[in-house]
């Protein structure tokens, strides 16, 4: 029971940590640094480690502690609607890896591909908050 509560426990720290760190940069940061003359650093700064904490380690530890939350209180794979956060969680890792290792590198010396890095970090935020929900609802029988 006590190994249950754990992983559930770090799995929503972990989801907290990624779904509010974004919601941090898009509601705290990036009205603060607007209209300051070292925008584009900040930005890249700040997503450099937001992409170390928030994508390399966050989102993989976030797939270590889903899958065994999916055995320990699921029994596996087995119900759909696991199955469905499963692949919905390939895409956002899918996302956020075009988002950090290509559009957001590129960013700095283009508004296209900042354009395509602000985009990309959006529609990564709705479906973190999606994957949120799903997560909810598959912990309350869903």
């Amino acid at each position: 029971m006590f190994t249950k509560e754990i992983v559930l426990w770090l799995h929503v720290v972990l989801a907290t940590f990624w779904v509010g760190g974004m919601i941090f940069l898009s509601l705290v940061i990036a009205p603060y640094i607007k209209d300051k003359p070292f925008r584009n650093e900040a930005f890249q700064e700040v997503g450099k480690r937001f992409s170390l904490y928030g994508t390399m380690i966050t989102l993989s530890l976030l797939f270590i502690t889903g899958v065994a939350n999916a055995y320990l209180l699921h029994g596996g794979f087995e119900r759909r609607s696991v199955k469905e956060k499963l692949f919905l969680f390939g895409i956002i890792v899918l996302i956020s890896f075009v988002h950090d290792l290509w559009a957001g590198r590129k960013a700095l010396h283009s508004k296209k591909y900042a354009l395509w890095a602000r985009w990309l970090g959006l529609a990564n935020l709705i479906l973190g908050l999606v994957a949120v929900y799903m997560g909810v609802r598959i912990r309350l029988g869903g």
